[in-house]
């Protein structure tokens, strides 16, 4: 029986293979940040831990436990492909069985009950932080201080301040949290670049021979504000050398489509390959990044690690803007005027744009995904550690 038994002895040393049950709504098939994530860690982390996901979709196996799942009637929610999950206390129970550390994904209803179901047990818990307010309501078309504010101190009372440790993607996303009451330790553990996408040489697509690559990636939803890049596009002066392309899968796709028509020269809209996309982050001229909601930026750090330079929005709420590498690649945020004529002078030095991508490359370096496994896994250790050290646990064994 969960919370009996299983913890009756009281941990002494923590083994060098973990057992980790990892909590998460969605695990493939979604196309946000949080989610793949989710994948990578896992995929690395069973190279010398033992992970059970917890999730929706997919067989039932001994490695991953199968919940019902839900969708909210938002189209974001159809479109990206997210599940949330009914936390099912009999699937909850089998899957924290024996677990040294829980791990929770999301700040949604899942986690609230692995929180609860991880507490009786007396199993450590550690919470990720990937999703902000501004995320979930930008999506519906709301733009609230207040009921954001709301929702991050909700989350911080309910979720975040009652874990052993929180994980921030940014010192940007541990000052959120900690600017709304947060208490609890938290420890800053990059995303990281995929192992997967890297600096090569690769030829050019002969259709973008001879034209300045302009490059955005990620969810085609709200926050991303492909709207605002079209909107310079428009205006840029060298509009007719510059040709964009908008990698990425969302809700608003269709949209985009209709809106990118009416330009001079429509961009490509729409999902790429893996092998495709580290083509692109290869052979373009720049990645522009317009989103004022970032936790992190993973496509600004992918960019990165293919020594693309990037030009981010300087916006309060995004941690994208401390990846840029001087104010030649920092445009006012919302500004399609001083976006374009950043776009502009980007075009005019092909020399200082070129200068760059050493720079930029070398910057990325501090951002390996090698890095971030082995600092999540000192993370479960200290919470481990220090659950062990407890008097209270010692007790509750005895």
């Amino acid at each position: 029986m969960l919370g009996g038994s299983m913890r009756a002895v009281a941990r002494t040393e923590v083994s060098d293979t973990l057992r980790i049950a990892f909590v998460t709504d969605t695990f493939d098939g979604a196309v946000s940040g949080g989610t793949r994530s989710a994948v990578r860690f896992v995929e690395a982390l069973r190279d010398g831990h033992d992970v059970v996901v917890v999730t929706t979709g997919g067989e039932e196996q001994p490695a991953r436990r199968v919940l019902p799942g839900f969708q909210l009637p938002v189209r974001a929610m159809r479109a990206s492909g997210f599940t949330m999950a009914f936390p099912r206390r009999s699937t909850l129970e089998a899957a924290l069985d024996g677990a040294d550390v829980v791990h929770l994904q999301f700040p949604f209803w899942l986690s609230f009950a692995a929180l609860a179901r991880a507490r009786r047990a007396h199993i450590p818990v550690v919470a990720a932080f990937h999703v902000q307010p501004e995320n979930l309501l930008l999506n519906v078309g709301l733009r609230s201080r207040p009921i954001s504010d709301a929702m991050y101190r909700f989350w911080v009372r309910r979720l975040y301040n009652r874990a052993d440790a929180v994980v921030c993607p940014s010192p940007f996303a541990e000052d959120k949290l900690r600017s709304h009451g947060l208490t609890a330790p938290a420890f800053v553990v990059s995303n990281g670049i995929s192992p997967a996408i890297r600096r090569r040489r690769l030829p050019r697509e002969p259709h973008h021979e001879g034209t300045f690559v302009v490059l955005m990636v990620g969810r085609l939803a709200p926050e991303k504000r492909h709207d605002l890049m079209f909107e310079a596009l428009a205006r840029a002066k060298h509009r007719d050398r510059i040709r964009l392309v908008v990698a990425g899968a969302g809700p608003r796709e269709r949209q985009l489509r209709r809106a990118a028509a009416r330009l001079p020269h429509p961009p490509e809209i729409g999902f790429v390959s893996d092998r495709r996309l580290e083509r692109l982050y290869n052979t373009a001229d720049l990645l522009v990044h317009c989103s004022e909601v970032e936790l992190e930026g993973m496509a600004v750090l992918e960019a990165m690690s293919c020594g693309l330079p990037v030009l981010v929005a300087d916006s309060p709420e995004s941690a994208a803007s401390d990846l840029a590498l001087g104010p030649e690649f920092r445009f006012a945020s919302g500004d399609a005027a001083d976006l374009a004529s950043h776009l502009d002078f980007q075009v005019e030095h092909p020399g200082a744009l070129t200068a760059a991508r050493d720079r930029t490359w070398a910057m990325a370096r501090d951002y390996a995904f090698e890095a971030s496994v082995a600092r999540l896994v000192d993370v479960y250790r200290h919470v481990l550690r220090r659950d062990a050290a407890a008097p209270s646990r010692v007790a509750a064994a005895g």
